[in-house]
Formats: structure tokens, C-alpha cells, sequence
């Protein structure tokens, strides 16, 4: 048996956000088990969009939601 794969983001803005949904979505995270913790210093998640930035682009809204 493996031993399950445990990763720290650090940053929740979309860079952190990506990072860990790619992880969740590969190979790694099906076969081995990943555990993913987020670590963000300000009181809400997402970085930049908080304000405003680039909020036309699909996949940041779909982030938001």
C-alpha cells in the first residue's frame, strides 16, 4: 500500500486554486491519495479576484462559484 501524498498550498488565490484542483484531478490523487491543505494569510480565499481583477474570464468566475 502507498502512503498517501499530503500537500501544503500556499497562497488560495487562483494560482493556489489551479494547483490544487490539477492535483486533485491527476493520476496521483486516483491511485495514491491526496490530502491538500490551503494556506492563505488573508481572511477570505482567491487572491486577487476579491477585487475585481480579470472577472470576465470563465474559469475565475467558475472559482468564485
Amino acid at each position: 500500500m502507498r502512503t498517501p501524498l499530503r500537500v501544503a498550498i500556499i497562497g488560495a488565490g487562483p494560482a493556489g486554486i489551479y494547483a490544487a484542483d490539477a492535483l486533485m484531478k491527476s493520476d496521483a490523487c486516483a491511485h495514491r491519495g491526496v490530502s491538500i491543505d490551503l494556506y492563505e494569510r488573508m481572511p477570505a480565499p482567491f487572491g486577487l479576484i476579491r477585487y475585481g481583477v480579470a472577472p470576465d474570464h470563465p474559469r475565475i468566475k467558475g472559482i468564485i462559484t
